[in-house]
C-alpha cells in the first residue's frame, strides 16, 4: 500500500513536459521546441524554456541555464531573442544602445553600455542555486574606458573590480583594489525539471506546491 502511494505521489508530481516537434525544411530536419522555420532554414530550442525568434529570413533559439530553468524569477522565466539591423541577441534583459544589442544569459543579468561597448554580466551559477528569486541584482561600475559588473564593485581613475557574488568584497587601498569571494558551501541537486508552463507565469499565477499534503499521502 506504501509503495502503491508513493507511486501514486511521484506520478503526480511529474510535470508535464511536452513532447518535442520535428520540421523540415530543405533536406534539414530540426527537432525541439519553439521551431521556426525560414524559406531554407529550420531551428529549435532543445529545450521546452526555451525560444526561437526568425529575423531578416535566419532563424536563432536560446535556451536558459538550467540553474535560471530551475530557479525562475518571480516575473517569470521568459527568454526572447531581439534585433537590431543585422545583429541578433537572445537572452534576458536585453539592451539596445549605439546600435548594437546584447542580452544576458540568466533573468538576473545585467547589460550595460560604455564608451561603446556593451557589456552583459550573470551572476554565477552556484548563487543562482542558492539564492534564486532573492539573487540581488547586480551593479556596473566604470573608470575612463574601463567597465566591470558584479557586486560591491570599486574603481579607481582607470580600473575598476567587482565581487562575483552578493557577499563577496571589494577593497580599495591606496591604487589597488583587491575582491574576495567567499565559496558556496551549498549542494543543490533537483531530481525533477520544473513544469515549462509554470515557470513563465509570474509566482503569484503559479500552482501552489504543498509538500506536506504530499508528504501525508505518502504515509
Amino acid at each position: 500500500m506504501l509503495l502503491t502511494l508513493l507511486g501514486i505521489t511521484l506520478l503526480a508530481s511529474t510535470p508535464a513536459i511536452p513532447p518535442a516537434t520535428c520540421q523540415y525544411v530543405n533536406d534539414k530536419t530540426a527537432c525541439g521546441y519553439s521551431c521556426q522555420r525560414s524559406i531554407d532554414d529550420v531551428r529549435c530550442a532543445s529545450t521546452p524554456y526555451g525560444t526561437c525568434g526568425m529575423f531578416n529570413g535566419e532563424v536563432y533559439c536560446f535556451d536558459p541555464t538550467l540553474a535560471a530553468i530551475h530557479h525562475p524569477p518571480d516575473e517569470g522565466l521568459r527568454p526572447e531573442c531581439k534585433a537590431l539591423g543585422n545583429e541578433v541577441a537572445c537572452g534576458f534583459n536585453c539592451l539596445v544602445a549605439q546600435g548594437k544589442i546584447a542580452c544576458a544569459r540568466t533573468p538576473y543579468g545585467v547589460c550595460r553600455e560604455h564608451f561603446g561597448e556593451l557589456k552583459c554580466w550573470d551572476p554565477l551559477e552556484t548563487t543562482i542555486h542558492e539564492l534564486g528569486a532573492k539573487t540581488p541584482l547586480p551593479g556596473c561600475l566604470t573608470a575612463s574606458t574601463a567597465i566591470a559588473c558584479g557586486y560591491d564593485c570599486k574603481s579607481n581613475r582607470t580600473e575598476v573590480k567587482c565581487a562575483a557574488t552578493p557577499r563577496g568584497r571589494c577593497e580599495k587601498n591606496d591604487f589597488r583594489i583587491d575582491c574576495f569571494d567567499p565559496p558556496s558551501l551549498l549542494e543543490c541537486a533537483h531530481t525533477q525539471p520544473p513544469d515549462p508552463a509554470e515557470v513563465r507565469k509570474p509566482k503569484y499565477k503559479r500552482r501552489d506546491e504543498k509538500p506536506e499534503e504530499t508528504d501525508k499521502a505518502a504515509r
